[in-house]
């Protein structure tokens, strides 16, 4: 018996041997089986079209790798990516493969070169094959030659701009810059000035970026009307532009600074936003000259015409007549005082009227209309006097004077003139007043009733229940301002707290914004806000911020805190959709976008349900 089993023992020692070294070496080699390929949908294609980049690594080892990092893709913009992975096993081997898409869009024509894509393990490196790819004007444009030694070469059916325009302020040029430039820097007291705001980019942004207009104390801002978009060249390079005017009018003489403007953007989904700046302006105001100034000069600025007309020139005496006043230029409209009326033989004035209207289109500009009310008094010929209105040119710097001819009224006489306290008699006067005082004594006095019902007898206010509610009522609104004063430190003291209570109001108010753009027929807009919607919801709730996240990271987060499988699938796939519809053409499918609002809000209310059972 002994002998039998140190048999077996040395077989078992001498199998172990023999298998240690071969799973070694199967485990090695599989550690070392990493592969890395790319390839694209199509090798030509327009401006208008978007080209696919799959990038695939395989191999039995590669969760540890980080995510490839593309190379430099001047003439491409990167609209979204994406990421998925299988698993299998074949004969004892295992095998995983990990798909990274990357959607670009071309940003210029010509005959490009995609650089081999890297992936480092250890001390190893790993990298696919150059990709060429050739981008066409339009879909009938012939195709672009190839430049010498592989350099790029713009197809000469580019587009040109009008205009290219030199930027002084401009931040280091990439794909997105800011700049903020005036149309003068030296202006006097309320002149104009014209403040541009420009937005240039070269590349597709994941949402609408964020705008902060610059400080502007010291001066009256009007906006412009908002320019669309244009194509400008700056340093041979074609960029979208995006610009936003305001003019400005100086309240006082001295020096000013125009503070810096901000832009905030985000070029993907799970990227970090980033804030660009421009430099700040600085405005010497000038104050208006006093050499030449007239007398009647109100303060006002810019270049005016001046004219006067009346409703009829045939009137009846004691009827009210219109007279208009209009005063018509560019300036600060809205500044304008009204003109002094002088005291006109025969006319009693009334109370005056204003009313303007403003173009902002390129400039401020527009008419300001004043309003008399007239009552002529007497009879004949009568005679509405001049106007004298002032202002100062800042093109040429006077002052300009502007004077109206009078205005001829005939007056003819009533044939049943009213009567008027001023033309009466002290003793008519009397009359009139007594048979006012008679009509209002009429609607004071009242009889005295003297069927009197029986007289009821009331409780005393104690005994009342009404007055205890009333008494209970600043109580209990003052323990009511008790628990609201403290909810509100403890929102504004714990930042997890106030994200996790607000959460869920946030995502339904996106979603109806959602709504709202669906029924407007906005597509982008729709798929935007559900995205919008998902993302800060799950950020809110997990407490991090939203450009942090990636799907990974969301749906193990979520996972860990219960959230079942499922929902998390419906999560993901929502979102893909997302990018997919904002930044692929759509066919505008409506029961699309139903269905996907309805899964969207189906995946928040579950993981409201299970974080609220969590909390």
């Amino acid at each position: 018996m002994t002998g039998k089993k140190t048999r077996l023992l040395i077989i078992i020692v001498i199998v172990l041997l023999w298998a240690i070294p071969v799973l070694l070496g199967a485990c090695f080699a599989q550690a070392q089986s990493i592969s890395i390929r790319s390839s694209v949908n199509k090798t030509s294609l327009t401006l208008d079209d978007h080209l696919t980049l799959s990038v695939v690594i395989e191999g039995s080892n590669i969760g540890s790798l980080s995510d490839p990092e593309l190379p430099n893709l001047d003439a491409f913009s990167v609209v979204s990516s994406s990421q998925g992975s299988n698993f299998s096993w074949i004969n004892g081997k295992i095998s995983i493969a990990k798909t990274i898409s990357y959607i670009l869009s071309p940003l210029e024509t010509g005959i490009f070169t995609i650089p081999p894509i890297k992936i480092l393990q250890g001390k190893k490196t790993y990298q696919t094959h150059p990709i060429t790819i050739t981008v066409f004007q339009t879909s009938s444009s012939p195709s672009p030659s190839p430049s010498p030694k592989g350099k790029r070469q713009i197809s000469p059916s580019t587009p040109k701009p009008s205009k290219q325009k030199p930027r002084s302020d401009q931040q280091k040029q990439g794909n997105i810059f800011i700049t903020n430039t005036v149309d003068k820097t030296q202006v006097y007291v309320n002149e104009q000035i014209i403040l541009t705001f420009g937005f240039y980019r070269r590349i597709e942004l994941w949402r609408n970026p964020t705008y902060s207009q610059p400080p502007l104390e010291g001066f009256w801002a009007e906006d412009l009307r908002e320019s669309p978009s244009i194509i400008e060249m700056v340093n041979g390079k074609q960029y979208r532009v995006q610009e936003i005017k305001k003019a400005l009018f100086p309240m006082s003489a001295g020096k000013y600074t125009i503070g810096p403007a901000t832009l905030t953007y985000q070029t993907r989904f799970f990227s970090r936003s980033q804030t660009l700046k421009t430099k700040p302006i600085t405005i010497e105001v000038l104050p208006l000259p006093n050499k030449e100034k007239p007398k009647n000069f109100q303060g006002v600025v810019g270049n005016y015409t001046l004219s006067t007309s009346v409703d009829y020139q045939i009137c009846t005496q004691n009827e009210p007549l219109t007279f208009h006043i209009k005063i018509e230029g560019t300036g600060h409209i809205e500044s304008i005082p009204e003109p002094e009326f002088p005291e006109g033989e025969g006319f009693q004035k009334y109370e005056t009227t204003s009313a303007q209207s403003i173009s902002k289109q390129e400039r401020v500009e527009g008419e300001k209309t004043f309003d008399f009310l007239l009552i002529p008094r007497k009879t004949g010929s009568l005679q509405i006097p001049s106007i004298d209105f002032s202002f100062f040119n800042p093109q040429d710097k006077k002052y300009h004077s502007l004077t109206t001819k009078p205005i001829s009224v005939t007056v003819a006489p009533a044939q049943n003139a009213p009567f008027e306290a001023s033309t009466s008699t002290p003793k008519q006067a009397k009359q009139l007043i007594d048979k006012q005082e008679i009509t209002l004594m009429q609607e004071d006095i009242r009889y005295i009733k003297v069927n009197i019902k029986k007289l009821k007898k009331n409780n005393f206010i104690f005994e009342n229940r009404i007055y205890w509610c009333i008494i209970l009522i600043p109580l209990m609104g003052l323990f009511l301002c008790f628990w609201i004063d403290r909810r509100k430190q403890k929102l504004q003291g714990d930042l997890r707290y106030a994200r996790l209570r607000k959460a869920h109001r946030l995502a339904k108010k996106n979603l109806r914004n959602a709504r709202t753009h669906d029924k407007k027929g906005e597509e982008k807009e729709f798929y935007a806000a559900i995205a919008k919607s998902l993302a800060d919801y799950v950020a809110d709730k997990l407490n991090v911020q939203a450009a942090g996240l990636t799907n990974r990271s969301i749906a193990e987060q979520l996972q860990a805190i219960g959230v079942p499988e499922e929902t998390l699938k419906a999560l993901q796939n929502c979102l893909d959709a997302c990018d997919y519809a904002r930044f692929a053409p759509t066919n505008g499918d409506a029961k699309a976008r139903k269905n996907l609002l309805a899964k969207a809000e189906n995946v928040i209310l579950k993981t409201e349900k299970v974080v609220k059972g969590k909390e």
